[in-house]
């Protein structure tokens, strides 16, 4: 069996590269640089076409035309220069994220909105007929999901003076100034959390900042 560690101890049969060689071999890598940065270049401009292009079709089914219904915009195709092209491309990505973005926070408003009133005309029409089932149901959700006063009063006031109080767990024949100040009263001190907080702190003595004022006390 043969002792690894002679073994490794064999000079290697492979004979070490010359300064000149690593300096050829540095040229090169560096004579290369532009020819990889351009395969980069390539591989993000693929990237930033097929997001293009979902975004141009996500904006269309979305009732949106993307930029290339515009007449002042050339095509991408059109532009000879790499470095313009990409750029060129870059920036229209960059707008139709954005205007995807405004579109997408439009459209959950409007499904919202669309909810909302779905549920209220429901909502009328139960109690209209008699049934109040559906507004017991409402105002005991409303009173978990609605914290603040003043939205309460305004959903109060929508739904016909709906018997809604004007605090999580409150009476609805409070008024509003007394459920504001319920409100304020169940906040915490926060002057009282900082005062027991450095309360809890151990004096600060000379010692601790530094030996010559061991005799000193922190006021």
């Amino acid at each position: 069996m043969v002792d690894k560690r002679r073994r490794n101890a064999r000079p290697s049969k492979y004979r070490p590269r010359t300064e000149a060689q690593k300096t050829r071999r540095r040229d090169l890598w560096e004579a290369r640089a532009e020819e990889r940065a351009g395969r980069r270049r390539l591989d993000l401009e693929a990237d930033l076409r097929a997001r293009y292009e979902a975004l141009e079709t996500a904006l269309r089914e979305g009732g949106q035309d993307g930029v290339h219904k515009r007449r002042h915009v050339r095509p991408l195709d059109d532009i000879q220069d790499e470095a313009e092209r990409f750029a060129v491309l870059k920036a229209r990505v960059e707008r139709l994220e954005a205007l995807w973005s405004v579109s997408r926070r439009k459209r959950e408003t409007r499904g919202k909105i669309i909810i909302g009133g779905a549920l209220l005309a429901e909502l009328i029409d139960a109690v209209a007929a008699g049934d109040r089932e559906l507004l017991t149901l409402t105002l005991d959700i409303l009173d978990r999901r609605v914290a603040s006063a003043r939205d309460r009063l305004t959903v109060r006031d929508l739904l016909g003076d709906a018997p809604l109080p004007l605090r999580p767990g409150g009476d609805p024949a409070d008024p509003l100034d007394l459920a504001l100040a319920a409100a304020a009263a169940e906040e915490p001190d926060f002057d009282a959390l900082v005062a027991s907080a450095m309360a809890e702190e151990a004096p600060l003595r000379g010692a601790d900042v530094d030996p010559d004022y061991a005799g000193l006390e922190a006021g």
